[in-house]
């Protein structure tokens, strides 16, 4: 019987891949068509909730963010070997996947890209 967790993160890659692939049809598309609008960053109105039980490790120093982008503000820092609480996921704009994490024995919180993470991050949608 397959591990339910391994399911939803298989799920979820599928569904990365298929965001990046549509995203790069559009941005093809986007390149014909003057005037055509890029990815819109926000960094507030991301809702988020504790729906998964997971948890891992920074791969390295890296800010939690306020928004699922680099561009937005830090909320706190990780250093290599420093373990979250993963609280859900979410897909940004350019498809790329964002965990909503609380770095333990802390209140400090914010949103981790998955790429920095030791296990890919939650398997929860937001």
């Amino acid at each position: 019987m397959p591990n339910p967790g391994t399911s939803r993160k298989a799920q979820r890659t599928l569904g990365t891949s298929l965001a990046a692939i549509g995203l790069a049809a559009a941005a093809t598309l986007g390149a014909a068509t003057p005037g055509h609008a890029t990815a819109a960053i926000s960094c507030s109105g991301w809702g988020h909730s504790n729906k998964d039980g997971g948890s891992g490790y920074s791969n390295g120093t890296y800010a939690l963010k306020a928004g699922p982008y680099a561009a937005c503000g830090n909320t706190g820092q990780t250093y290599s070997g420093t373990y979250l609480y993963y609280h859900c996921y979410i897909v940004n704009d350019y498809g790329n996947t964002w965990t909503y994490a609380r770095i333990s024995g802390t209140s400090t919180e914010g949103w981790f890209s998955d790429a920095n993470l030791s296990n890919g991050g939650a398997v929860a949608h937001c």
